[in-house]
This record gives C-alpha cells, structure tokens and sequence, in this order.
C-alpha cells in the first residue's frame, strides 16, 4: 500500500521537512491555510516542528503538511467560526494520523486516505514523521443529494490502491504541483480533477445512505448525463428531459427535491460552470465573451452577464480577466 504513494509525483504538493515553529505560529498557520478553526494540543510545545504549503487551484484548496506529533480538533466552539460548508480528503504520505468523526475512527497509514466534515466535531491525532496531502471542497460544488451521500463515508479508511484512486490522487498531487504561471490552465483541470474525486467518493456511497435504497439515485444521475450531453442546446427544457428520460414532468421535478436545486436551476449551474472554463482558456481568449455564453445556450449577452453574475458574483469579463491575469 506505501508503495502506491511513490508512484505520485509530490513537487511542492507538500513538504518534505518540517521547520520548528511554535504552536501559536503554527496554529496560525494551519487556520490560514486550511480556511477553517481549529484547536490544538501539543504534548511537547518546545520541541513541536511543522511546515504547511496551501493554495487554492480553481474550487479546490489543496494543502501539504509536514510535522511532528500532536492533535487537531474541531470543537463545537471552533464550527462557529468562518468556513464554508465544506468536505476534506486527506491522504496519508508518511506517519500514522487517526481521524475519529461521527461515532467512527480510522487510523490511516501511508496509502490510505478518508473524509471529513467541516461542519462536524473532528479530532486528527497526528504522528512524529507524518506528511499528508489534503483537498478542501465546498458541499456547494457537488450538489446537495452528492453531499448527502458522502456524509456517510467520514472517518472511513480507503485505500489508494482499488478503483479510480490512483488516477484520481496522481491528478491531485500533479494540480498541487502546478507552477504559479499556469493558473489559468490549473482552474480548467481543477474543475474536471473535482468531477474525478466526486465520482470517486460515489463509488464508495452503495449501500450506505438512505438515497440508494431505491432507483431514485441511479434515475436522478440518468437525468444528470443528459442534462450535461446536451448543455449547449438553448432549446433545453424541463419537458424535453423528462420526455428523453421517460419520466413524467412531475416525477423529474420531484428527483430534485433534496439537491438544493431545481431543474432549471440545474441547469443554469452547469453551464455557468461551463462559461468558467471557457473564460479560463487561454486558448480561447480572443473568443467574445457574448459567444461563450452563446456556445452553453444562455443566450443574449444581457442576459448571459445578468445570469452569471448572479452565480459567480462577477461579471464574465471580469471573471476571465481575473483567471487569466
């Protein structure tokens, strides 16, 4: 199982050694990097050493540790405090860590990675030696019948070596790798590197909630599919999908009910998504901006700004102009 994490490039995904730093600094540190409160404990405060990198590629913040031994903790008084709804996967490179959230515990060695909650009590006991590589996501991007889903699998150990898993943590640490001077390229890759760690995590959901105790999953993600095969249609609609997937208009409003959207509200997220990675192009940067939102069906310039600045909080061009700065 240690042997797969050699076969992952880690650059300055993560630090090779840990520098002496004291547990004010250090928790200082970590809370920057992560974007989350936390607490800790320290056996040794005088002889503690660690070192954090972090950055953010895209909707993932990503961040490498090295350090000595000591525990983590998100309190109750600690979830208050400022964070998105968010999950966390961390993989272990070196050491031992044990994540205990939601009743479970899992000791994860070198090779073995699992999933937390941010807005869930959390300790992590960390060991002398240990380095690990971990992904921050919000709940938000997945959608809330993904979310709802994955909340089952916290405090569950995976190995690197079954399923997707390697592809999917070689991408990681290759998008952490990323030199500063391909951002533009790193918020195209990260989108679909997210898509891979959510199809991931999907894997491991069978049986374990209660949204697969029918078909209503499977029909939901049909449904999905179709919607994003045919995302640059203008003439998409409600009526249109439910006739293409053989179900009734009713019925395909009703598999929505629990995602924290509704179907044209699915829809709109999507192509914005879509626009994102576009405008992030470089390639397509003498592409107008009016034209990228015509090519994901979100029609008329007006209506493409008016559209997607409601979900981005920025105008398209300010939006490309930021990613390609």
């Amino acid at each position: 199982m240690a042997g797969s994490t050699s076969l992952l490039p880690t650059g300055r995904a993560v630090p090779r050694t840990a520098a002496k730093v004291g547990p004010g600094v250090w928790e200082q540190q970590v809370n920057t990097g992560v974007s989350l409160h936390f607490s800790f404990e320290f056996d040794d405060p005088g002889a503690f050493a660690g070192s954090i990198s972090h950055r953010s590629v895209g909707e993932l913040g990503m961040f490498g540790v090295a350090c000595r031994r000591h525990t983590v903790h998100r309190r109750p008084d600690d979830l208050t405090l400022a964070g998105d709804a968010s999950f966390l996967l961390t993989l272990q490179l070196a050491g031992t860590k044990q994540v205990t959230q939601d009743g479970r515990s899992a000791t994860l060695r070198a090779g073995e990675f699992a999933l937390y909650d941010s807005e869930r009590p959390l300790t992590l006991d960390v060991s002398d030696g240990y380095r690990s590589v971990n992904v921050r996501f919000r709940k938000a991007t997945v959608g809330a019948h993904d979310a709802e889903a994955f909340s089952h699998l916290v405090a569950r150990k995976f190995s690197t070596d079954h399923g997707i898993a390697p592809v999917v943590w070689s991408a990681i640490l290759s998008l952490g790798s990323l030199a500063p001077g391909h951002q533009s390229a790193g918020i195209l890759v990260a989108g679909n590197v997210l898509d891979m760690t959510a199809a991931m995590l999907r894997a491991h959901t069978g049986g374990t909630g209660p949204l697969e105790r029918d078909d209503r999953v499977r029909r939901r993600r049909a449904v999905l599919a179709h919607i994003d095969e045919r995302l640059s249609d203008p003439d998409l609609r409600v009526d249109t999908i439910a006739a293409a997937c053989f179900v009734s208009v009713r019925h395909l409003h009703a598999l929505f009910d629990d995602t924290g959207h509704t179907v044209t509200g699915w829809i709109r997220h999507r192509r914005v998504e879509a626009c994102k990675r576009d405008l992030a192009n470089p390639a397509a940067r003498s592409v107008p901006v009016a034209a990228i939102g015509a090519r994901w069906g979100l029609g008329g310039p007006s209506h493409f700004g008016q559209v997607f600045k409601n979900s981005a909080g920025v105008t398209p061009a300010e939006f490309r102009r930021q990613a390609l700065a």
